[in-house]
């Protein structure tokens, strides 16, 4: 009943926005794809979180350049400098793991204000800070808010979306966070001259934080949380706010969909307390499966480098010799942006396992042609990057276009689709399952910004650091070629049935493949029924 009621509102003739530009329709089409404003408004204003978490996670890049002696009155140390980065891991940790496991008692968007207060008190803790304890605790403060809104807000964005459009949505949140680390590189590249420019890189975060605060009253709840909540109607009036376009005959259908699937959720809770849940997870294959394609995906995403160029390009590049590091480092941010645009228009069309499978072989490359230049740029200083040393030009000119290649590999297909992975859960266990999707994500996070700059400046060196990258990115190439089926365009409730036996590879392509044959039937019967009435 679930599949077939996704697959007739799916399948109804939508309504597509004349161009008024001078462009193709087609490509007008491809980079806006129809949809009513109000699902982009509830998009954009839950997405908001995304931007505060690209923002406070890319700010600390600049502003471990400029903070110089303000902490302490002395210069941080390579594991001082580490804390300071790792600390908003560490609370991201805790945030998304306490967030995840809130929204099926709070529901979804009052968590995400939740983390807006935790952005606020984050931000002025950090810009007040004098001492290192006060600026890692602020830094663990902030990471509460950037760990809610990591797990909440694609979880949220996944159960509002039309299915056809689930990627391109749950995408703005991707493009949000890349927008925010924009933000943060520009604006330190700017205060990088200014000195205590640090305080105002944090200070500035908090307005969006409060501008989200002030949107949530207009967010309408999840339909899914309204209808576990007994609240019907207020489901029934957000569906017929997204989906403008079908009848209410279909809304229902949607509706009755989403409430059998309510009810085997509810069965399962009171089946199983809280404490037992976990191991049940576990234990159950059609649990388990989709627990470790989401967390291994996002995990690979975490360990793959790009989260050491997001906190420690600026701190590279001033070593490499580049006269303002935060300016070159905005070279990088805004790769991730284009390339975040790109996959925000190609991967509903063709694929996420797809696009993934396309893009890794580049992150490979890229990875491993910027530790062949790392070897040779350090050759006179014993492989570690060392500030103020003369290394030529074509090294570091070489070092920089490979990292902008492997960013723009990485921001195409892995730096997007894990975040769209709390789609993978059944919904009895999607909070906990979103909790460990970013458990997944912080834990290996920790794991790389608390030892990049010890294992820069130990014999591994740069080249080695890169090249470990490197191998840990054909790992995960292999893990989505067995691990990760094709999700594209297919409703939540199909996504549940693909894993029920094993990790849904072949029955993917099977459900998908009679999607087209469904489609090309019903395109065949329209033109037959326009060759009749014009005959």
């Amino acid at each position: 009943m679930a599949a077939e009621a996704e697959e007739k509102s799916e399948s109804l003739p939508q309504a597509a926005p004349e161009p008024t530009l001078l462009l193709p329709r087609r490509l007008i089409l491809f980079l806006l794809p129809p949809v009513n404003f109000f699902t982009y408004f509830l998009s954009c204003c839950a997405a908001l979180s995304g931007f505060l978490f690209g923002y406070d996670t890319g700010v600390i890049s600049g502003a471990l350049v400029n903070i110089g002696t303000d902490i302490g009155g002395q210069v941080l140390t390579t594991t001082e400098k580490e804390w300071v980065a790792t600390a908003t891991a560490c609370g991201a940790l805790i945030g998304g793991l306490v967030g995840g496991n809130l929204v099926d008692t709070y529901g979804r968007k009052w968590i995400l204000a939740l983390g807006d207060v935790f952005f606020v008190v984050g931000a002025i803790l950090i810009a007040s800070s004098y001492h290192l304890v006060q600026i890692t605790l602020g830094r663990v403060v902030l990471g509460l808010g950037v760990g809610i809104a990591a797990a909440v807000t694609p979880l949220y964005l996944a159960e509002l979306a039309p299915t056809r459009l689930r990627g391109n949505l749950i995408t703005i949140q991707s493009l949000m966070i890349t927008g925010g680390q924009i933000a943060a590189y520009a604006l330190g590249a700017g205060f990088e001259t200014f000195r205590g420019g640090w305080r105002g890189l944090f200070g500035i975060s908090i307005l969006p934080a409060l501008i989200q605060a002030g949107f949530i009253h207009y967010l309408p709840e999840s339909p899914r949380y309204d209808v576990i909540r007994g609240r019907e109607d207020l489901a029934r009036q957000t569906m017929r706010l997204v989906y403008t376009d079908i009848s209410d005959d279909i809304i229902e259908l949607k509706l009755n969909s989403i409430r059998e699937t309510v009810n085997l959720s509810n069965t399962f809770q009171e089946r199983w307390p809280v404490a037992k849940r976990p191991f049940i997870m576990f234990k159950t294959g059609a649990y388990r499966r989709p627990l470790i394609a989401a967390c291994g995906l996002m995990a690979f995403q975490q360990l793959s480098g790009f989260n050491s160029l997001l906190y420690y390009s600026a701190t590279i590049f001033q070593a490499a010799g580049f006269n303002n590091a935060s300016a070159v480092g905005l070279i990088v941010a805004g790769t991730n942006f284009v390339f975040t645009c790109v996959s925000m228009g190609i991967l509903d069309r063709l694929g996420k396992r797809r696009t993934m499978l396309i893009t890794y072989p580049g992150m490979i490359l890229g990875l491993a042609l910027a530790a062949v230049a790392f070897h040779f740029m350090t050759e006179t200083t014993g492989g570690i990057l060392v500030a103020g040393s003369d290394y030529p030009m074509k090294w570091t000119g070489l070092m920089l276009g490979m990292i902008v290649f492997f960013i723009a590999s990485y921001a195409t297909g892995l730096g997007n689709v894990p975040w769209h992975t709390s789609e993978l859960f059944p919904l009895e266990v999607r909070g906990m399952g979103s909790s460990a999707l970013t458990a997944s994500c912080w834990a290996a996070n920790i794991l790389i910004s608390a030892t990049f700059l010890t294992l820069m400046n130990s014999k591994t060196g740069a080249a080695g650091a890169f090249g470990i990258y490197a191998g840990i990115c054909l790992l995960g190439m292999i893990f989505v070629y067995f691990c990760f089926p094709e999700v594209s365009n297919l409703s939540l409730e199909e996504i549940q049935q693909l894993f029920s036996e094993d990790f849904g590879i072949q029955k993917s392509r099977v459900i998908r493949r009679e999607h087209r044959a469904a489609r090309h039937a019903a395109r065949d019967a329209r033109k037959l029924g326009s060759a009749e009435e014009l005959a």
